[in-house]
């Protein structure tokens, strides 16, 4: 049994585990996450062998899908998930897009498949479309409180009554990070870099305030009262080395959220990882603060995430810090933050 996994239970963490990268061994990796803990889901991929596919090959997901399905009839439905994403299409409309979830959903065939689509696809016409065919959804690639604001309102506009099916959006942690770090590199100085690897961790806790204000409305209290699912954040980390992953998961346990995990960082978090409490409510503020120094070096993460996939290469050269103030503010103090020396390496 995996302790570590065992403590996110407690704290009310969904445990996934995201084999995106290894479409063709899903299955393998999935059976062996059920023998450390219970797995709640499982998040698939495009198989590095034939990346036009679009998705994982169907039998490898339909056994993806039975290794889970106990854990989805026990759970009611909300649990137990395994999460695809939708194939891409020429005609980018809510009735293509209802139309390739259709296809998909029947050529898989199971009660427990989440389809998946990119935040920019995830309009409210094209979510009530895939609600109607009575399929979970997955909103995915948001990367920035605003914009998973914006994803949580139209996920909560497109649930017209009661609906059982559950849905997710997923924060990228390390995608907004990735880029935020690369700025600040090209800017170089002490201050500069005193913030690297804070990022993602402030967007994060600041989206996750974000679903509480949209879930918190008298619209979703009469969808919640009929008996609809609460959709779940759900955090990613796959982008980032596994012990700095790991940190990333012991560092947004909160409860009513899921976290997926590569089975590497699942490793990392079990033999380094500490799962103590709640660690997102109390650092909204501190959040807040990290975002406005980054602002004070002309950074919004905003600008960034509207663009996530531009390579850090492509960046401009830096700007020059804003000229309201003589200095740049203090360095960010790290102590209450600095990661486990084994979960952050070199």
């Amino acid at each position: 049994m995996n302790h570590a996994w065992k403590r996110l239970r407690a704290e009310g963490v969904d445990v996934w585990i995201d084999v995106s990268a290894t479409a063709g061994g899903a299955a393998r990796e999935v059976r062996r996450a059920l023998a450390q803990g219970e797995v709640a889901g499982a998040r698939m991929g495009v198989p590095r062998e034939d990346p036009a596919a679009g998705h994982a090959p169907a039998a490898e997901i339909r056994r993806v899908c039975d290794q889970l399905l106990p854990r989805h009839r026990a759970s009611g439905g909300t649990g137990g998930l395994v999460s695809v994403p939708l194939p891409a299409g020429a005609a980018p409309d809510p009735a293509a897009r209802a139309a390739r979830a259709r296809a998909l959903r029947d050529e898989i065939d199971r009660p427990n498949l989440v389809v998946r689509l990119p935040a920019e696809a995830a309009d409210t016409a094209t979510l009530r479309a895939l609600f109607a065919l009575d399929v979970a959804v997955e909103v995915s690639g948001v990367c920035s409180p605003r914009r998973y604001g914006e994803a949580a309102t139209a996920l909560l506009s497109a649930l017209d009554g009661p609906a059982r099916t559950a849905s997710f959006v997923s924060f990228d942690v390390t995608g907004v990070e990735r880029h935020v770090d690369a700025r600040l590199d090209l800017i170089g100085s002490d201050e500069a870099k005193a913030l690297r690897g804070r990022a993602g961790l402030a967007c994060a806790r600041l989206a996750h305030r974000a679903h509480e204000m949209t879930f918190s409305s008298a619209r979703w209290g009469a969808l919640a009262a009929a008996g609809t699912p609460e959709p779940k954040l759900l955090w990613v980390t796959g982008g980032a080395s596994p012990y700095r992953s790991a940190y990333y998961v012991q560092e947004l346990v909160t409860r009513g959220t899921a976290t997926a995990m590569r089975p590497a960082a699942a490793d990392a978090l079990a033999e380094a990882g500490t799962v103590s409490g709640d660690r997102v409510w109390r650092h909204y503020a501190d959040a807040e603060r990290t975002l406005a120094y980054l602002n004070w070096f002309g950074i919004s993460v905003e600008t960034l995430a509207a663009g996530p996939q531009s390579p850090p290469a492509a960046l401009a050269d830096p700007p020059a810090p804003r000229e309201t103030a003589s200095h740049p503010p203090a360095r960010p103090h790290r102590g209450a933050h600095q990661p486990h020396r084994r979960l952050t390496p070199a």
